[in-house]
């Protein structure tokens, strides 16, 4: 009996169970995976590779940049561009206008243009009504049209709202001229702007006067010249205005702004004087009112005495002329010509005593 339980013990040992009996598992084929020892270094090579300051940066810019992107063109906003040439060696010269120019706005206003998106300087605000892009190009003059270009197609803003404000040798310093078009005139950065805002509507611009250099100075070596001081004394006015004429064309349009209207900083339009002594809006004089407004026709005293000199002078050229009659026919020999002359000579000497003052 006991043979019999030893030799079952020892068969049901060599007998396989039923798990045994079942299909084995297949294990799936590892991924030769190199570059890192460990199970820990396996999981961390599926990773894509971590991204870096520089790279964190460059992805939290591209995601502040998509959510700035308008999904279509507003109508409502205008970009401003300044040129200049980037950092503080340029920062004063005569290139540089331009920057000064939307400094000055963005100080009066209090926008910030201290982001950098396309390769510039931008700062967002509003400005005279509208919303506005203030640009400074951080590239170097001769290729500011690249990041300008740029700024138009991300922000969609057509020609015809992007204003730039540069400088102009062909102006007399401090001279400020706003046109709705026109060429490059030699000016390196607008030849760039003008390559880069392509289109059948062209770009209004605000020219602001340096003046030619003296004698032979090359006008490169002119440009990149700080202002004398009596110079930058004209250009901050210079300046000034044309922040005041950026703020007309927002609020009042191109085309009025272009014709002479001007706003002050309520926006309330600024009537200039007329040309003919008529002040614009249809007032008159107050010299001009006290003469109209006296009644039964009255005029003022001395009205009588200030006509008097004309029909005298009157008198005195149609005298002089007969005098003139008289000593040609004198000299011709005619008698009754002399007569004549000499008649007339009396009668102006007579009408130059009278009217002589």
């Amino acid at each position: 009996m006991t043979a019999l339980l030893t030799i079952a013990r020892r068969a049901s040992a060599v007998a396989p169970s039923p798990s045994r009996l079942a299909t084995p598992s297949i294990r799936p084929p590892q991924k030769q995976l190199t570059g890192r020892a460990g199970p820990m270094g396996q999981a961390l090579s599926l990773l894509p590779p971590p991204l870096g300051r520089r790279g964190a940066a460059s992805a939290a810019r591209a995601g502040r940049a998509a959510a700035d992107q308008p999904a279509a063109e507003d109508p409502d906003l205008w970009m401003i561009c300044g040129l200049g040439n980037p950092g503080p060696r340029y920062a004063d010269t005569r290139h540089n206008v331009g920057f000064m120019a939307v400094d000055a706005l963005a100080r009066q206003e209090g926008i910030a243009t201290d982001r950098l998106q396309e390769n510039a300087a931008v700062g967002r605000g509003r400005f005279g009504g509208k919303k506005v892009l203030l640009v400074k190009p951080m590239t170097f003059m001769n290729v500011s049209g690249e990041a300008v270009g740029r700024l138009a197609r991300f922000y969609r803003v057509p020609p015809h709202r992007v204003l730039v404000l540069y400088d102009d040798l062909d102006l007399p310093t401090a001279a400020v001229r706003l046109r709705a078009k026109g060429g490059h005139g030699g000016h390196n950065g607008m030849k760039s702007l003008a390559a880069h805002l392509p289109g059948p509507t062209p770009f209004p611009r605000i020219r602001i006067g340096i003046s030619r250099p003296p004698g032979s100075m090359p006008v490169a070596a002119y440009v990149l010249q700080p202002f004398s001081a009596a110079e930058r004394a004209e250009i901050d006015v210079a300046v000034q205005e044309t922040v005041d004429v950026v703020r007309s064309v927002l609020t009042v349009g191109l085309e009025k702004a272009v014709s002479g209207v001007r706003v002050d900083r309520s926006g309330k339009p600024i009537l200039p004087p007329h040309s003919n002594g008529k002040r614009a809006g249809g007032q008159q004089p107050a010299a001009k009112k006290q003469r109209q407004g006296g009644s039964g026709g009255d005029k003022p005293p001395g009205a009588a005495a200030a006509a008097a000199p004309s029909a005298a002078e009157q008198l005195r050229q149609h005298l002089a002329g007969l005098e003139a009659a008289g000593q040609q026919a004198a000299a011709a020999g005619a008698a009754d010509g002399a007569a004549q002359g000499q008649e007339g000579r009396e009668a102006g000497a007579a009408a130059a005593s009278v009217a002589a003052p």
